[in-house]
């Protein structure tokens, strides 16, 4: 018999009490909050249902998943709505991939007041990009950048950086042409790097003179002036080759959560492995070896503020006009209407409630019949023994 697959909820289960103990008193609202939807996803304590066959009369439990964004085994669904929405505002133009990374001098501050950093980091990456773009001296045009915050290593380790898409080009200063980039070249990093850390560090002081950051004034001119001396980190990787080759990134990259399930090798004797590929060493994939607290400490690491929102459109891709500008560059790039994606339907309310599966699939003992909703059950009663009967529950992964 085929061993389940070994989960994130698995291994906080295991060591919860033990972890609460240690690092509790300093966890935020949202990380506890965290810490208690991934440790119930999909186990009995958010209730479920349970599935039948109606040709052989197999049955199944299937549990409800917790809806959490830093959950690895929640984000297919909410991916699979987003990337249907962006796949009509690609353009027919070649897009390129520049990646924004703080130094780590800075990484005291971001800890300590993540919403404020992160707020930061990403408009000035995007600020970066629009501001250089427009230089006549280089690209002269208004572009549009998708940003998206990340704030890990692959070995869980706090690592805050920005990836954004931007298409290879942009509207021409008078707003009449489409004034294209070179198909492999977009923007010297040096001059991005620059401007990016003129503008984040502009930002950092008027935010410790509003008093928005809470440190000594002689540890933040330390941090400042450690950070000034850094050489800011800007990566442009090779450009996309067109729009298909951006959604199948956007679907890798726009929900992604700090580890996922697939990439967790076994779980024994409270210690975990887990595969990571080795940036500062040609990207060779490695093993890393963590017990389970400290594990669940580096996750933790990565939980957002709450409303804290991590993709963003500037520019051409706005909110406010992205649909009529996206439909005035289309015009120019001789290229029709992008068909409009159906409504997903989706609210504040249904993403953030425990969601329940409708099931579609054959029935794995017949293959003949489907199996439907039979009879459905409560979350258990909240309490302090909630998870650990929820870790004893047969898991059923309903994806």
């Amino acid at each position: 018999m085929t061993r389940p697959r070994l989960t994130v909820a698995e291994v906080i289960r295991s060591c919860l009490d033990e972890f609460l103990e240690t690092y509790g008193p300093g966890l935020t609202p949202e990380q506890r909050r965290a810490l208690k939807d991934l440790a119930s996803c999909r186990t009995a304590a958010l209730g479920g249902h349970v599935l039948g066959c109606p040709e052989c009369g197999h049955q199944q439990i299937a549990y409800n998943s917790c809806g959490n964004r830093h959950c690895p085994t929640c984000q297919a669904t909410a991916a699979a709505r987003w990337l249907e929405a962006r796949a009509a505002e690609l353009l027919p133009t070649p897009y390129f991939h520049i990646v924004f990374t703080l130094p780590n001098t800075v990484d005291p501050i971001a800890l300590a007041h993540p919403r404020v950093v992160y707020d930061l980091l990403v408009r000035s990456a995007a600020e970066t990009v629009l501001e250089v773009a427009a230089d006549p001296k280089l690209l002269g045009a208004q572009t549009g950048v998708l940003a998206v915050l990340h704030t890990w290593g692959q070995n869980l380790q706090f690592h805050p950086h920005v990836h954004c898409v931007v298409p290879g080009g942009g509207l021409s200063p008078d707003g009449t042409r489409w004034i294209a980039s070179s198909s492999t070249f977009f923007l010297p990093v040096r001059v991005l790097s620059r401007v990016f850390r003129g503008k984040f560090l502009a930002g950092l002081r008027a935010a410790f003179a509003r008093g928005e950051l809470r440190f000594a004034a002689d540890q933040s001119e330390q941090v400042l002036s450690a950070a000034a001396s850094t050489d800011w980190v800007v990566y442009a990787k090779p450009p996309f080759g067109g729009p298909e080759q951006v959604l199948k990134y956007l679907a890798r990259y726009t929900h992604r959560v700090a580890i996922s399930n697939a990439r967790l090798l076994d779980f024994e004797d409270g210690m975990v492995r887990f595969r990571y590929k080795d940036y500062a060493h040609g990207n060779r994939e490695r093993v890393m070896t963590l017990t389970a607290p400290e594990f669940v400490r580096r996750l933790l690491l990565h939980v957002l503020p709450s409303g804290f929102v991590r993709i963003r459109h500037y520019g051409l891709l706005a909110n406010r006009h992205r649909h009529q500008k996206l439909a005035f560059c289309r015009q120019l790039l001789g290229s029709g209407a992008a068909a409009e994606p159906e409504s997903s339907g989706e609210t504040r309310e249904t993403r953030e409630r425990p969601s329940s599966v409708t099931p579609t699939r054959v029935c794995p003992v017949c293959g003949a019949g489907r199996m439907i909703v039979i009879k459905e059950f409560p979350p258990l009663p909240a309490g302090p023994e909630t998870h650990k009967g929820a870790g004893m529950c047969v898991g059923f992964d309903s994806s």
